[in-house]
């Protein structure tokens, strides 16, 4: 989705939006992402937000990352 490093400043927020119809991840959208942060800085925030509607249903759910070694 990132050709190339994005840098964040503090409380600033990126989004990445998958389109409904993409399939190419499997059934779950999967990111594993590579940070650094200054030393004795609070690790950052890795949220994901799932919304969907058809007809008068709606879907919504959220997840926070966890660290992986």
């Amino acid at each position: 989705y990132f050709d190339s490093t994005i840098f964040l400043a503090p409380m600033e927020t990126i989004e990445i939006i998958i389109d409904e119809n993409d399939v190419s991840g499997g059934t779950g959208s999967n990111f594993i992402f590579e940070w650094k942060i200054p030393e004795n800085c609070p690790e950052p925030l890795f949220e994901g937000i799932m919304t969907s509607t058809m007809g008068q249903q709606g879907l919504s759910f959220t997840t926070q990352a966890k660290r992986i070694q």
